[in-house]
């Protein structure tokens, strides 16, 4: 069924894609447990934030805890310490949530094999100049890691970012069915895929791809909020 997406609601779903790809980014709610916390004048809010997630993190389970500090790591691209993390929280006494999720951030985040220390420093290297916005210099070093590590779905997905933020939406999404090649339950992949379909008017392949990456992580509010947004979509054409 073709929907012909409103322009307003196109661009809303867009605003949160826009924050692809590299899921990696999403931080759980929240600083670093040792950050301290100087409230300024306007910033009662942030010091009561603190307090609170400080409040947490001493009444936390070893498996909440062996989550955060694998998301951390996730976040800091320490790869295989987050790997070791996450595996330990699935085993470790505590909330069945936080084993829940770190079985999908195993399978859905983090690369499907294991990475070698000097894989590890190039990707962050190359990862710094994307930041940087040096994205010759990162488009060379992503490629030159693919010639070394082909089966690295986190390579695809660093292309892709460049060829996102060069505004090139199709190369994305070759470099992202590449990395689900690697590894199909990848879930930037499946949301570099959406925006693609979105980009062309194709709200159907986009609820599909929306539909696995919201089966892959049903907790991410990002893929919630871009899955809702293009079943809105349906709602409302049928409504009219």
């Amino acid at each position: 069924m073709a929907i012909a997406i409103c322009p307003k609601h196109l661009l809303s779903i867009l605003t949160v894609l826009s924050m692809l790809p590299l899921c990696y980014y999403w931080a759980i709610d929240g600083a670093r447990a040792e950050t301290i916390y100087i409230p300024g004048p306007d910033q009662v809010r942030t010091s009561a934030r603190a307090r609170d997630q400080e409040k947490y993190y001493r009444n936390e389970s070893d498996a909440d805890r062996l989550f955060r500090e694998g998301n951390q790591a996730r976040l800091d691209l320490d790869i295989e310490k987050s790997r070791a993390l996450f595996e330990q929280a699935t085993k470790a006494y505590g909330s069945r949530r936080a084993k829940f999720e770190a079985a999908i951030y195993l399978k859905c985040y983090l690369p499907k094999y294991k990475v070698t220390p000097e894989c590890e420093k190039l990707y962050k290297q190359a990862n710094q100049m994307v930041q940087q916005n040096h994205l010759a210099e990162a488009l060379a070093a992503f490629q030159d890691m693919r010639n070394t590590y082909p089966n690295l779905e986190w390579v695809e997905i660093g292309l892709a970012t460049i060829h996102l933020k060069r505004d090139d939406p199709e190369r994305a999404a070759n470099c992202a069915r590449r990395a689900l090649a690697i590894n199909p339950d990848y879930l930037d992949g499946w949301l570099i895929l959406t925006h693609d379909c979105i980009m062309h008017s194709d709200m159907e392949g986009a609820r599909i791809t929306a539909q696995k990456a919201h089966e892959l992580d049903p907790f991410n509010d990002t893929v919630n909020r871009v899955f809702n947004g293009i079943n809105d979509e349906f709602s409302r054409e049928q409504a009219d």
